[in-house]
Protein backbone atom coordinates (compact mmCIF):
# COMPACT_ATOMS: atom_id res chain seq x y z
CA UNK A 1 0.00 0.00 0.00
CA UNK A 2 1.44 3.40 -1.09
CA UNK A 3 1.84 6.13 1.68
CA UNK A 4 -0.78 8.85 1.68
CA UNK A 5 0.24 12.53 -0.38
CA UNK A 6 -0.33 13.81 3.31
CA UNK A 7 2.11 11.04 5.14
CA UNK A 8 4.74 11.89 1.86
CA UNK A 9 4.28 15.52 2.26
CA UNK A 10 5.09 15.51 5.84
CA UNK A 11 8.29 13.01 5.52
CA UNK A 12 9.85 15.14 2.60
CA UNK A 13 9.43 18.32 5.29
CA UNK A 14 11.03 16.43 8.42
CA UNK A 15 13.70 15.34 5.87
CA UNK A 16 14.49 18.84 5.53
CA UNK A 17 17.58 20.48 6.56
CA UNK A 18 16.27 22.98 9.44
CA UNK A 19 17.96 26.06 7.70
CA UNK A 20 16.20 25.22 4.73
CA UNK A 21 13.00 24.66 6.57
CA UNK A 22 13.59 28.42 8.05
CA UNK A 23 14.23 29.52 4.67
CA UNK A 24 11.37 28.57 3.19
CA UNK A 25 9.34 30.25 5.94
CA UNK A 26 11.19 33.55 5.57
CA UNK A 27 10.81 33.47 1.74
CA UNK A 28 6.99 32.95 1.99
CA UNK A 29 7.04 36.19 4.29
CA UNK A 30 9.03 38.17 1.32
CA UNK A 31 6.77 37.06 -0.85
CA UNK A 32 3.34 37.79 0.68
CA UNK A 33 4.97 41.13 1.75
CA UNK A 34 6.19 41.93 -1.97
CA UNK A 35 3.12 40.84 -3.00
CA UNK A 36 0.87 43.20 -1.10
CA UNK A 37 3.36 45.99 -2.06
CA UNK A 38 3.34 45.46 -5.82
CA UNK A 39 -0.75 44.80 -5.54
CA UNK A 40 -0.93 48.40 -4.32
CA UNK A 41 1.17 50.04 -6.92
CA UNK A 42 -0.75 48.06 -9.98
CA UNK A 43 -3.46 49.05 -8.22
CA UNK A 44 -2.94 53.09 -8.24
CA UNK A 45 -1.42 52.85 -11.84
CA UNK A 46 -4.55 50.81 -13.20
CA UNK A 47 -6.89 54.09 -11.65
CA UNK A 48 -4.60 57.00 -12.68
CA UNK A 49 -3.54 55.38 -16.24
CA UNK A 50 -7.22 53.89 -16.67
CA UNK A 51 -5.65 50.65 -17.73
CA UNK A 52 -7.22 47.34 -18.40
CA UNK A 53 -7.89 45.33 -14.77
CA UNK A 54 -6.82 42.52 -16.88
CA UNK A 55 -3.45 42.99 -18.19
CA UNK A 56 -1.84 43.16 -14.98
CA UNK A 57 -4.27 43.64 -11.95
CA UNK A 58 -5.97 40.91 -11.86
CA UNK A 59 -2.53 38.52 -12.28
CA UNK A 60 -1.31 40.28 -9.70
CA UNK A 61 -4.22 39.77 -7.29
CA UNK A 62 -4.07 36.37 -7.73
CA UNK A 63 -0.57 36.04 -7.48
CA UNK A 64 -1.20 37.76 -3.67
CA UNK A 65 -3.74 35.29 -3.15
CA UNK A 66 -1.91 32.43 -3.59
CA UNK A 67 0.92 34.26 -1.78
CA UNK A 68 -1.42 34.01 1.44
CA UNK A 69 -2.43 30.74 1.09
CA UNK A 70 1.01 29.80 0.72
CA UNK A 71 2.05 32.31 3.81
CA UNK A 72 -1.07 31.28 6.14
CA UNK A 73 -0.87 27.56 5.65
CA UNK A 74 2.21 27.03 5.59
CA UNK A 75 2.41 23.99 8.60
CA UNK A 76 -0.41 22.26 6.14
CA UNK A 77 0.42 19.24 3.60
CA UNK A 78 -1.70 21.53 1.10
CA UNK A 79 0.08 24.41 2.21
CA UNK A 80 3.95 22.77 1.61
CA UNK A 81 2.99 21.67 -1.79
CA UNK A 82 2.17 25.13 -3.09
CA UNK A 83 5.22 26.51 -1.69
CA UNK A 84 6.99 23.79 -4.15
CA UNK A 85 5.28 25.61 -7.19
CA UNK A 86 5.63 29.20 -6.12
CA UNK A 87 9.14 30.17 -7.30
CA UNK A 88 8.27 29.59 -11.01
CA UNK A 89 4.82 31.42 -9.82
CA UNK A 90 7.41 34.46 -8.87
CA UNK A 91 9.34 34.17 -11.99
CA UNK A 92 6.52 34.54 -14.32
CA UNK A 93 4.94 37.24 -12.20
CA UNK A 94 8.09 39.24 -12.23
CA UNK A 95 8.24 38.54 -16.39
CA UNK A 96 4.17 39.64 -16.62
CA UNK A 97 5.24 43.10 -14.12
CA UNK A 98 8.22 43.81 -16.09
CA UNK A 99 6.86 43.12 -19.72
CA UNK A 100 3.95 45.52 -18.59
CA UNK A 101 6.48 47.99 -17.33
CA UNK A 102 8.43 48.13 -20.68
CA UNK A 103 4.87 48.70 -22.64
CA UNK A 104 4.26 51.22 -20.08
CA UNK A 105 7.18 53.15 -19.81
CA UNK A 106 9.38 52.62 -22.73
CA UNK A 107 11.95 55.64 -22.21
CA UNK A 108 13.17 53.31 -18.76
CA UNK A 109 14.29 50.28 -20.66
CA UNK A 110 17.54 50.11 -19.28
CA UNK A 111 16.03 50.78 -15.44
CA UNK A 112 13.55 48.31 -15.98
CA UNK A 113 16.32 45.70 -17.34
CA UNK A 114 18.31 46.19 -13.86
CA UNK A 115 14.73 45.97 -11.78
CA UNK A 116 14.54 42.39 -13.07
CA UNK A 117 17.90 41.52 -12.95
CA UNK A 118 17.49 42.57 -9.52
CA UNK A 119 14.62 40.36 -9.41
CA UNK A 120 15.39 37.10 -10.43
CA UNK A 121 18.82 36.95 -8.37
CA UNK A 122 16.56 37.62 -5.45
CA UNK A 123 14.27 34.84 -6.26
CA UNK A 124 16.96 32.23 -7.31
CA UNK A 125 18.85 33.28 -4.08
CA UNK A 126 15.89 32.31 -2.12
CA UNK A 127 14.93 29.00 -3.96
CA UNK A 128 18.98 28.07 -3.42
CA UNK A 129 18.66 28.48 0.17
CA UNK A 130 14.89 26.92 0.64
CA UNK A 131 14.50 24.41 -2.21
CA UNK A 132 16.25 21.04 -3.70
CA UNK A 133 18.65 21.14 -6.15
CA UNK A 134 16.17 20.25 -9.41
CA UNK A 135 13.81 22.72 -8.27
CA UNK A 136 16.85 25.36 -7.96
CA UNK A 137 18.15 24.38 -11.81
CA UNK A 138 14.26 24.67 -12.94
CA UNK A 139 14.19 27.84 -11.75
CA UNK A 140 17.25 29.17 -12.55
CA UNK A 141 16.47 28.03 -16.20
CA UNK A 142 13.49 29.78 -16.44
CA UNK A 143 14.76 32.77 -15.15
CA UNK A 144 17.51 33.20 -17.26
CA UNK A 145 14.54 32.39 -20.09
CA UNK A 146 12.47 35.11 -18.99
CA UNK A 147 15.66 37.49 -18.47
CA UNK A 148 16.67 36.81 -21.88
CA UNK A 149 13.33 37.82 -22.98
CA UNK A 150 12.58 40.77 -21.32
CA UNK A 151 16.14 42.28 -22.24
CA UNK A 152 16.03 41.26 -25.73
CA UNK A 153 12.66 43.22 -26.27
CA UNK A 154 14.46 46.55 -26.18
CA UNK A 155 17.26 45.95 -28.57
CA UNK A 156 20.02 45.45 -25.81
CA UNK A 157 23.02 43.79 -26.78
CA UNK A 158 23.87 40.62 -25.88
CA UNK A 159 26.96 40.96 -23.86
CA UNK A 160 24.76 42.28 -21.03
CA UNK A 161 22.32 39.57 -21.72
CA UNK A 162 25.27 37.06 -21.26
CA UNK A 163 26.36 38.51 -18.36
CA UNK A 164 22.50 38.60 -16.46
CA UNK A 165 22.52 35.36 -17.41
CA UNK A 166 25.56 34.07 -16.15
CA UNK A 167 24.77 36.16 -12.67
CA UNK A 168 21.93 34.43 -12.22
CA UNK A 169 23.49 31.01 -12.75
CA UNK A 170 26.44 31.89 -10.41
CA UNK A 171 23.74 32.76 -7.56
CA UNK A 172 22.38 29.81 -7.85
CA UNK A 173 24.78 27.47 -7.63
CA UNK A 174 26.14 29.65 -4.52
CA UNK A 175 22.97 30.00 -2.65
CA UNK A 176 22.25 26.18 -2.85
CA UNK A 177 25.66 24.81 -1.47
CA UNK A 178 24.89 27.09 1.49
CA UNK A 179 22.39 25.00 2.99
CA UNK A 180 23.74 22.06 2.03
CA UNK A 181 27.51 22.93 3.46
CA UNK A 182 25.32 24.02 6.65
CA UNK A 183 23.79 20.43 6.70
CA UNK A 184 27.27 18.75 6.08
CA UNK A 185 28.59 20.67 9.37
CA UNK A 186 25.77 20.11 11.12
CA UNK A 187 25.73 16.10 10.21
CA UNK A 188 30.22 16.41 11.47
CA UNK A 189 29.22 18.25 14.51
CA UNK A 190 26.37 15.24 15.39
CA UNK A 191 29.12 12.62 14.62
CA UNK A 192 31.80 14.78 17.28
CA UNK A 193 29.00 14.46 19.51
CA UNK A 194 28.52 11.03 19.05
CA UNK A 195 31.84 9.96 19.11
CA UNK A 196 32.63 12.32 22.71
CA UNK A 197 29.10 10.42 23.99
CA UNK A 198 30.50 7.16 23.24
CA UNK A 199 33.71 7.83 24.07
CA UNK A 200 32.63 8.98 27.53
CA UNK A 201 30.51 5.58 28.02
CA UNK A 202 33.80 3.55 27.53
CA UNK A 203 35.31 5.79 29.60
CA UNK A 204 32.95 5.21 32.06
CA UNK A 205 32.65 1.82 31.39
CA UNK A 206 36.72 1.36 32.02
CA UNK A 207 36.73 3.45 35.27
CA UNK A 208 33.71 0.78 36.51
CA UNK A 209 36.36 -1.94 35.49
CA UNK A 210 38.86 -0.52 36.83
CA UNK A 211 36.67 -0.23 40.30
CA UNK A 212 35.57 -3.89 39.95
CA UNK A 213 39.44 -5.01 39.36
CA UNK A 214 40.10 -3.20 42.70
CA UNK A 215 37.65 -4.69 44.28
CA UNK A 216 38.54 -8.18 43.20
CA UNK A 217 42.08 -7.77 44.05
CA UNK A 218 40.83 -6.39 48.07
CA UNK A 219 38.95 -9.53 48.04
CA UNK A 220 41.85 -11.95 46.81
CA UNK A 221 43.97 -10.36 49.45
CA UNK A 222 41.22 -10.72 52.49
CA UNK A 223 40.70 -14.38 51.17
CA UNK A 224 43.94 -15.14 50.54
CA UNK A 225 45.08 -13.86 54.72
CA UNK A 226 42.23 -15.55 55.90
CA UNK A 227 43.86 -18.87 54.39
CA UNK A 228 46.64 -18.53 55.40
CA UNK A 229 46.02 -18.50 59.11
CA UNK A 230 44.14 -21.77 59.37
CA UNK A 231 47.35 -23.23 57.06
CA UNK A 232 49.56 -21.97 59.42
CA UNK A 233 47.75 -22.97 62.38
CA UNK A 234 47.29 -26.78 60.92
CA UNK A 235 51.34 -26.85 60.10
CA UNK A 236 52.18 -25.84 63.55
CA UNK A 237 49.94 -28.97 64.89
CA UNK A 238 51.17 -31.34 62.79
CA UNK A 239 54.55 -30.16 63.29
CA UNK A 240 54.41 -30.83 66.81
CA UNK A 241 52.14 -33.70 66.14
CA UNK A 242 55.70 -35.10 64.58
CA UNK A 243 58.02 -34.01 67.77
CA UNK A 244 55.37 -36.17 69.94
CA UNK A 245 55.68 -39.42 67.16
CA UNK A 246 59.23 -39.10 67.35
CA UNK A 247 59.35 -40.22 70.32
CA UNK A 248 57.77 -43.32 70.06
CA UNK A 249 59.15 -45.23 67.05
CA UNK A 250 56.41 -47.84 67.13
CA UNK A 251 54.67 -44.91 65.74
CA UNK A 252 56.50 -44.96 62.63
CA UNK A 253 53.35 -45.17 59.74
CA UNK A 254 51.48 -42.09 61.39
CA UNK A 255 54.80 -39.98 61.38
CA UNK A 256 54.74 -40.90 57.41
CA UNK A 257 51.52 -40.15 57.22
CA UNK A 258 52.39 -36.85 59.00
CA UNK A 259 55.19 -35.62 57.08
CA UNK A 260 53.16 -36.39 53.93
CA UNK A 261 50.23 -34.36 55.59
CA UNK A 262 52.86 -31.61 56.32
CA UNK A 263 54.00 -31.76 52.60
CA UNK A 264 50.94 -30.90 51.35
CA UNK A 265 49.90 -28.13 53.37
CA UNK A 266 53.97 -26.61 52.48
CA UNK A 267 52.20 -26.90 48.51
CA UNK A 268 48.72 -25.46 49.56
CA UNK A 269 50.70 -22.58 51.35
CA UNK A 270 52.68 -22.08 48.32
CA UNK A 271 49.47 -21.76 46.03
CA UNK A 272 48.07 -19.48 47.99
CA UNK A 273 51.01 -17.11 48.19
CA UNK A 274 51.08 -18.16 44.43
CA UNK A 275 47.71 -16.84 43.32
CA UNK A 276 48.28 -13.86 45.80
CA UNK A 277 51.50 -12.31 43.88
CA UNK A 278 50.24 -13.41 40.59
CA UNK A 279 47.49 -10.54 41.03
CA UNK A 280 50.11 -8.50 42.32
CA UNK A 281 52.55 -8.99 39.05
CA UNK A 282 49.38 -8.45 37.33
CA UNK A 283 48.53 -5.09 38.47
CA UNK A 284 52.20 -4.17 38.74
CA UNK A 285 51.59 -3.40 42.72
CA UNK A 286 54.70 -5.99 43.06
CA UNK A 287 58.14 -4.53 43.74
CA UNK A 288 61.20 -6.96 43.28
CA UNK A 289 63.99 -6.86 45.08
CA UNK A 290 67.03 -7.82 42.73
CA UNK A 291 70.08 -9.54 44.29
CA UNK A 292 73.00 -10.99 42.45
CA UNK A 293 72.60 -14.77 42.95
CA UNK A 294 74.41 -18.01 41.76
CA UNK A 295 72.14 -20.20 40.11
CA UNK A 296 73.75 -23.51 40.65
CA UNK A 297 72.55 -23.38 44.80
CA UNK A 298 69.00 -22.09 43.05
CA UNK A 299 69.03 -25.13 40.66
CA UNK A 300 70.81 -28.01 43.05
CA UNK A 301 68.28 -26.92 45.64
CA UNK A 302 65.57 -27.53 43.44
CA UNK A 303 66.83 -30.72 42.77
CA UNK A 304 67.10 -31.83 46.30
CA UNK A 305 63.17 -31.07 46.22
CA UNK A 306 62.64 -32.87 43.54
CA UNK A 307 64.41 -35.83 44.73
CA UNK A 308 61.77 -38.16 47.21
CA UNK A 309 59.08 -37.68 44.56
CA UNK A 310 61.20 -38.22 41.44
CA UNK A 311 62.44 -41.71 43.39
CA UNK A 312 59.01 -43.02 43.83
CA UNK A 313 58.61 -42.72 40.55
CA UNK A 314 62.19 -44.24 39.32
CA UNK A 315 62.80 -40.34 37.13
CA UNK A 316 66.51 -39.57 37.29
CA UNK A 317 67.09 -35.80 37.31
CA UNK A 318 70.19 -34.44 36.56
CA UNK A 319 71.80 -31.31 36.68
CA UNK A 320 74.46 -29.09 34.84
CA UNK A 321 75.03 -25.67 35.96
CA UNK A 322 78.70 -23.85 36.15
CA UNK A 323 80.03 -22.42 39.05
CA UNK A 324 80.10 -18.91 39.56
CA UNK A 325 77.25 -18.43 36.61
CA UNK A 326 74.64 -15.19 38.08
CA UNK A 327 71.77 -13.17 37.32
CA UNK A 328 70.10 -10.55 39.16
CA UNK A 329 67.47 -12.71 41.07
CA UNK A 330 64.29 -11.69 43.56
CA UNK A 331 65.25 -14.63 45.59
CA UNK A 332 61.77 -14.34 47.26
CA UNK A 333 60.20 -14.72 44.19
CA UNK A 334 62.20 -16.64 41.36
CA UNK A 335 63.06 -19.42 43.33
CA UNK A 336 58.95 -20.15 43.60
CA UNK A 337 58.69 -19.64 39.95
CA UNK A 338 61.45 -22.58 40.01
CA UNK A 339 60.13 -24.47 42.13
CA UNK A 340 56.51 -24.35 40.36
CA UNK A 341 58.03 -24.76 37.00
CA UNK A 342 60.03 -28.25 37.98
CA UNK A 343 56.73 -29.65 40.12
CA UNK A 344 55.08 -29.15 36.50
CA UNK A 345 57.54 -30.96 34.35
CA UNK A 346 58.13 -33.77 37.24
CA UNK A 347 54.19 -34.38 37.33
CA UNK A 348 53.98 -35.03 33.26
CA UNK A 349 56.73 -36.80 33.17
CA UNK A 350 56.18 -40.67 33.31
CA UNK A 351 57.94 -43.33 35.22
CA UNK A 352 61.26 -44.67 34.67
CA UNK A 353 61.45 -41.47 32.63
CA UNK A 354 64.16 -38.26 32.81
CA UNK A 355 64.78 -34.44 33.68
CA UNK A 356 67.80 -32.51 32.94
CA UNK A 357 68.36 -29.05 34.48
CA UNK A 358 70.98 -26.73 32.37
CA UNK A 359 72.45 -23.47 32.75
CA UNK A 360 74.37 -22.15 30.25
CA UNK A 361 75.70 -18.09 30.39
CA UNK A 362 76.97 -15.46 27.47
CA UNK A 363 77.32 -12.14 27.08
CA UNK A 364 73.97 -11.15 25.95
CA UNK A 365 71.77 -13.74 28.23
CA UNK A 366 71.45 -16.67 30.78
CA UNK A 367 70.09 -19.63 29.78
CA UNK A 368 68.00 -22.10 32.33
CA UNK A 369 66.59 -24.94 30.55
CA UNK A 370 64.49 -27.73 32.03
CA UNK A 371 64.18 -30.83 29.93
CA UNK A 372 62.59 -33.73 30.30
CA UNK A 373 60.82 -37.03 28.75
CA UNK A 374 57.36 -36.35 28.92
CA UNK A 375 54.98 -36.33 26.08
CA UNK A 376 55.50 -33.27 23.52
CA UNK A 377 52.81 -30.57 23.15
CA UNK A 378 51.56 -30.05 19.73
CA UNK A 379 53.60 -26.20 18.82
CA UNK A 380 49.64 -25.00 17.73
CA UNK A 381 49.34 -25.30 21.62
CA UNK A 382 52.56 -24.11 23.72
CA UNK A 383 51.45 -20.96 23.77
CA UNK A 384 48.21 -21.77 25.66
CA UNK A 385 49.41 -23.71 28.53
CA UNK A 386 51.13 -20.51 29.54
CA UNK A 387 47.72 -18.41 29.52
CA UNK A 388 45.72 -18.07 33.03
CA UNK A 389 42.76 -20.51 32.34
CA UNK A 390 44.18 -22.74 29.53
CA UNK A 391 42.46 -25.41 27.82
CA UNK A 392 44.64 -27.44 25.96
CA UNK A 393 43.01 -29.57 22.63
CA UNK A 394 40.90 -32.35 23.39
CA UNK A 395 41.28 -31.65 27.53
CA UNK A 396 39.34 -30.08 29.57
CA UNK A 397 41.08 -27.48 31.97
CA UNK A 398 40.86 -29.46 34.75
CA UNK A 399 42.50 -32.45 33.20
CA UNK A 400 45.01 -30.28 31.27
CA UNK A 401 47.50 -30.15 34.39
CA UNK A 402 49.01 -27.00 33.84
CA UNK A 403 47.15 -24.34 35.31
CA UNK A 404 47.89 -21.35 36.97
CA UNK A 405 51.15 -22.38 37.93
CA UNK A 406 52.93 -21.79 34.27
CA UNK A 407 51.01 -18.54 34.26
CA UNK A 408 53.30 -17.26 37.42
CA UNK A 409 55.88 -18.69 35.83
CA UNK A 410 55.86 -16.60 33.14
CA UNK A 411 54.63 -13.67 34.87
CA UNK A 412 57.84 -13.99 37.14
CA UNK A 413 60.27 -13.98 34.48
CA UNK A 414 58.79 -11.21 32.63
CA UNK A 415 59.08 -9.61 35.68
CA UNK A 416 62.98 -10.10 35.94
CA UNK A 417 63.09 -8.77 31.91
CA UNK A 418 63.52 -12.04 31.07
CA UNK A 419 61.39 -14.68 28.92
CA UNK A 420 59.52 -18.00 29.32
CA UNK A 421 59.29 -20.61 26.66
CA UNK A 422 58.36 -23.81 25.08
CA UNK A 423 61.37 -25.06 22.80
CA UNK A 424 62.26 -27.98 20.71
CA UNK A 425 65.85 -29.32 21.71
CA UNK A 426 67.16 -32.42 20.21
CA UNK A 427 66.97 -35.59 22.38
CA UNK A 428 64.16 -34.52 24.42
CA UNK A 429 60.20 -34.15 24.05
CA UNK A 430 59.54 -31.16 26.15
CA UNK A 431 62.16 -28.51 26.79
CA UNK A 432 61.16 -25.59 28.53
CA UNK A 433 63.66 -22.74 28.60
CA UNK A 434 64.07 -19.71 30.62
CA UNK A 435 66.17 -16.54 29.20
CA UNK A 436 67.49 -13.83 31.74
CA UNK A 437 69.61 -10.78 30.91
CA UNK A 438 73.29 -11.83 31.93
CA UNK A 439 75.40 -9.74 34.27
CA UNK A 440 77.90 -9.62 31.75
CA UNK A 441 75.91 -7.45 29.08
CA UNK A 442 77.59 -4.36 28.11
CA UNK A 443 75.85 -1.32 29.45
Amino acid sequence: MSPSPVASDQAHDEALPASQARARTITAAIRFAAGGILLGIVAALTVTRKLDTGAIFMPVLAYVALTATAYAGRRRPLARRLSSIMPFVDVTMAFIVHQQGLLLFPPFAASWAVSSLAVYTLIVSLVGLSMPVRAVGGVTVLSVAAQWALLRAPEITIFPVLVASLTLVFVAVATSAVPRMAAAAIRREEQAATTLASLAKEQEKNRQLELLQREKDTLLEIIVHDMRSPVGAAMLSLEYLVLELKKHPSQAPLLEATDDAITTLNSLSSMISQILDTSKLESGRLTLRMDRAELRPLLDRAVRELAARAASRSIAVDLEAPEGLSAALDLRLFPRALEALTTHILRHTPENGRMRLVATGGREEVRISLHSTAPAIPAAERDKIFDKFPFIEGESRRTSGWGLGLYFCRLVTASHQGSLSLEDVDGWPMSFVIRLPSLQRPS
